[in-house]
């Protein structure tokens, strides 16, 4: 599972750095990004919101198996399609495989392991998310074209995928009805629903600051293309190194003080990017913003079985990774046309109201889910 996050990671951190090479291939402009994420989001959103129902009728192997599928699909399509509407169709199946591969692993894990294995888990995502701009890096440095990368990742989701075959019968088999619907905490379905929006307004932030700042540091602040690759690296890497550092820190620092100190961590961090008198401050502004966000996204995913109930936190798992999937595509999106029409130095002030968004949603997060008398 470890390393099926390190392969899941990969070709998100891989994206930002090869988005102008992929436009320029297929004669897209600058916003067409979004057309990649929103198609991506609508297949995520599918293979997530339907997580958990299949876990409980099918059992978790045949949630790996389908999407490692869907997953090898989408390399093959970004490695070799020679039309603009296939790599579409490679990242509706990019979207459908990573849903179910996300939701899936995260509901598994909460219900079986505690936050230091949640943090594990991420932070191994973390690790392909760094890989992926190098990655790209080194093949458009050496003059190799952007889909190598992808045919290597093609390898990669090929040999998961004989794994899940060969553990299918590990993962178990599906639950009962009767102990899906048991357990449920009566009274939560508004800390749901604001839950959601704080999955959503996270990974808009995340993704947002991966895919855009390797275009915003090589346009509106002219740094060149190698130094700008290795920042958006770093900037993933602060984000690997800070989830390492939760699970090394296991139980003896509760979630919910993980949540306060990263959200307060990642607004400074967003204005430090933004308002920093020297470039050398704004990239550590960026890095420090990766850290910041590290432990969120694991933290209030461990919070969740605590606050609905066991019985259907792997539902509510699905829901929130495919809000959280929403907020990955539409948030980037977005911001993708503001830049198109305002320019790109708009990317930091954007950057730093998702961040208070984030921190104004945590706090109506933690009252909601406070004991009542």
């Amino acid at each position: 599972m470890l390393l099926a996050f390190v392969v899941l990671g990969l070709p998100d951190g891989m994206l930002g750095v090869a988005w102008p090479s992929i436009r320029a291939t297929f004669d897209q402009p600058l916003g067409a990004l979004g057309q990649l994420l929103l198609v991506g989001t609508a297949g995520y959103l599918s293979g997530s919101g339907v997580s958990g129902f299949l876990t409980d009728r099918y059992g978790t192997g045949v949630l790996l198996v389908g999407s490692a599928i869907a997953l090898s699909a989408a390399m093959l399509a970004f490695a070799a399609a020679p039309a603009w509407p296939l790599l579409l169709a490679g990242a509706l199946a990019l979207g459908l495989g990573g849903g179910g591969i996300d939701a899936g692993a995260n509901a598994y894990v909460t219900l079986r392991h505690g936050a230091g294995t949640m943090n594990l888990l991420h932070a191994c995502y973390g690790v392909g998310a760094t890989l992926g701009p190098l990655a790209v890096t080194a093949a458009l440095a050496g003059g190799v074209s952007w889909r190598v990368p992808y045919a290597g990742m093609l390898g990669l989701e090929m040999a998961l995928l004989a794994v899940y075959a060969l553990t299918f019968r590990l993962w178990g088999g599906r639950r009962r009805e009767r102990a899906a619907a048991a357990g449920a905490v009566p009274g939560r379905w508004l800390l749901v629903a604001v839950s959601l929006a704080l999955f959503f307004a996270y990974t808009a932030v995340e993704v947002a600051a991966g895919q855009w700042s390797f275009t915003f540091l090589t346009v509106a602040r002219d740094e060149p293309v190698t130094a700008a690759g290795l920042a958006v690296s770093a900037y993933w890497g602060g984000l690997t190194a800070g989830r390492v550092a939760a699970a090394l820190l296991g139980g003896r620092v509760r979630p919910i003080t993980l949540l306060h100190v990263s959200v307060v961590v990642t607004v400074a961090s967003l204005g430090l990017f933004w308002w920093s008198p020297s470039p050398a401050l704004g990239l550590a502004g960026l890095v420090l913003a990766g850290a910041g966000l590290a432990p969120i996204f694991p933290a209030l995913v461990t919070l969740t079985p605590s606050r609905v109930g066991e019985g259907l936190a792997a539902r509510v798992v699905g829901l929130q990774l495919g809000a959280a999937g929403s907020g990955g595509s539409l948030g980037p999106a977005g911001i993708g046309v503001l830049l198109q029409r305002g320019g790109v130095g708009l990317l930091t002030p954007c950057l730093l109201a998702g961040g208070a968004v984030l921190a104004a949603l945590h706090v109506a997060a933690t009252l909601l889910a406070r004991p009542r008398r």
